[in-house]
């Protein structure tokens, strides 16, 4: 049930999902979805969820602001590991922070053993409240899907597809793992770095900027084109999207998976790196040389969060001190900014 400001309710029914397995999530669970329509940008709304058996309370959300307004999202890179610790810390810092911020992004990998329910719990509390009102839009990383991973089981990332919902924009044969949605002067482009469907990802990719008539091309994917750690080597994300980033205008691609930070630029492209989590790798410049990029700010054993503001004519990225682990580098405290930047028309 969705309430207007003017007071008026209505019922949206809801479609169920396919639900998670107690072999593949941990949980034997239905997921339900309802698409609301017709709503006013910049409004506040409330909405419940009813049920045969009785109803939540009311909570409040606020509708994307149009294309001419500023807006602020919240960033986060890897969470993975013992969300209910520092991630949801991190998180609850960001959000009574940027309390204006309705958007949230996280770059996979937000759990380690998907097939372990307490992490998908854990999980949804480090989320809860601020995604009880802020959209979030996630972009599944290789644990989601058992890539890169040994003694793992998933069911094809069902935990993640049930827990989680993107759009579909028209795309012959589009997964749910990868989509795009506008909100305020920004196209939010969410690719699934593991799939299986690379090639035809990146024909969507450049058809989602060539016909983006919104200032900004944001991409969201977990491993991005140039690895930070030092035993890493991003070749297959290089040579599946690098030259339609470039050729197509994107403007900002941010990516997890190195469990660090790092951020650079090649060819009027720039990509940051984080982690949210207290898992960490060593820093490398040596996959940006290699894919001819240049890394200009870097931090070890260091989990942030990014706030970043959009308006047409500018974005500004602000990389916030989440949690800091021993030996961590540069010199920073929780809650410092350790890098600041703006990509502006």
């Amino acid at each position: 049930m969705v309430r207007a400001p003017d007071g008026t309710v209505r019922t949206v029914p809801a479609v169920r999902k396919k639900g998670t397995t107690v072999r593949d999530a941990g949980i034997r669970q239905y997921r339900y979805v309802a698409k609301v329509t017709g709503l006013r940008p910049a409004t506040t709304c409330r909405y419940r969820i009813a049920t045969g058996s009785g109803s939540t309370r009311w909570r409040r959300f606020r509708t994307a602001v149009p294309e001419d307004a500023a807006f602020t999202l919240l960033q986060f890179g890897d969470t993975q590991i013992a969300d209910a610790g520092v991630p949801q810390r991190i998180v609850d810092a960001a959000a009574a922070r940027f309390r204006d911020a309705r958007l949230m992004l996280l770059a996979g990998d937000v759990v380690d053993r998907p097939w372990r329910g307490a992490e998908w719990r854990a999980l949804h509390r480090a989320l809860a409240p601020p995604g009880t009102f802020r959209s979030v839009v996630a972009a599944i990383g290789n644990h989601e899907q058992c890539r890169l991973t040994s003694a793992c089981r998933s069911g094809n990332g069902a935990g993640f597809r049930s827990y989680f919902h993107g759009p579909t924009n028209g795309f012959p044969r589009q997964h749910r793992t990868w989509f795009h949605t506008d909100v305020g002067a920004a196209r939010i482009i969410v690719l699934d770095s593991f799939g299986s469907d690379l090639p035809r990802q990146r024909r969507f990719l450049r058809k989602a900027l060539r016909t983006n008539d919104r200032p900004w091309s944001i991409v969201l994917v977990h491993s991005g084109p140039f690895a930070s750690w030092p035993d890493r080597v991003s070749s297959t994300m290089r040579s599946t999207f690098l030259r339609t980033l470039e050729r197509h205008g994107a403007d900002l691609v941010l990516s997890g998976h190195d469990h660090s930070y790092a951020r650079g630029m090649k060819a009027g492209v720039t990509y940051l790196t984080s982690v949210s989590g207290p898992k960490y790798y060593a820093s490398s410049a040596r996959d940006w040389r290699r894919g001819g990029a240049t890394r200009r700010a870097w931090a070890s054993r260091t989990s942030t969060y990014q706030a970043i503001t959009v308006t047409p004519d500018r974005i500004t990225v602000r990389a916030i001190v989440g949690h800091r682990a021993d030996g961590a580098r540069p010199a920073a405290r929780v809650g410092d900014v350790l890098d600041r930047f703006s990509l502006r028309r």
